[in-house]
């Protein structure tokens, strides 16, 4: 679920596959979806073109992957041949890829668990492009790190206005414009 927190649509964090996990240069290919259709799992494209993409990753979800790839050696190990495939990323314990709809449950459990206010698994990706505009990173970074191939629909629907946005552009107003200015002219 540390993955949705970086902004990974569900068919992303379903897609990823471990052969797309590179943890000595820390980075993440996304080139397989992994959606719902008609209640079935099913793989393909990604949503977009500009959705293939390999993002960096930082130290800590590196390490979340580590522990979570030997997690998954381990049962492999226990399983033998009643082991998937296992190069999912996102799988149950005898390796088989979660179903998308299994990941929406999972993270509406681990919110429940968390015991705050229910927040859809998509939230978190807004959540992701909402703090990474906050802390300044430029539009066109924050476009390519969703996968959208136009800055546009990143600034429409991810970058929403915030109080604490507004109070700074409040300093920043009266830093330039002061009544001062209008009194002495």
């Amino acid at each position: 679920m540390v993955l949705a927190r970086c902004g990974l649509r569900r068919s992303e964090l379903g897609g990823l596959r471990w052969s797309g996990v590179d943890l000595e240069r820390k980075t993440l290919v996304m080139r397989i979806g992994r959606a719902s259709a008609g209640g079935e799992a099913v793989e393909g494209d990604p949503k977009t073109e500009a959705s293939v993409r390999t993002p960096p990753m930082d130290d800590e979800r590196g390490e979340v992957l580590r522990r979570a790839h030997r997690r998954q050696a381990a049962d492999r190990l226990q399983l033998g041949d009643a082991y998937g495939d296992g190069d999912s990323v996102a799988c149950n314990e005898d390796g088989a890829p979660y179903h998308p709809h299994t990941l929406t449950h999972r993270w509406a459990k681990a919110v429940e668990k968390a015991g705050v206010r229910h927040i859809r698994l998509h939230d978190a990706r807004h959540t992701c492009g909402a703090t990474m505009h906050l802390r300044k990173v430029p539009l066109a970074v924050i476009a390519a790190w969703l996968g959208h191939a136009d800055a546009c629909v990143t600034s429409r629907i991810y970058t929403h206005s915030q109080d604490e946005a507004l109070r700074e552009a409040a300093r920043i107003f009266g830093e330039v414009v002061s009544s001062r200015v209008i009194e002495a002219g």
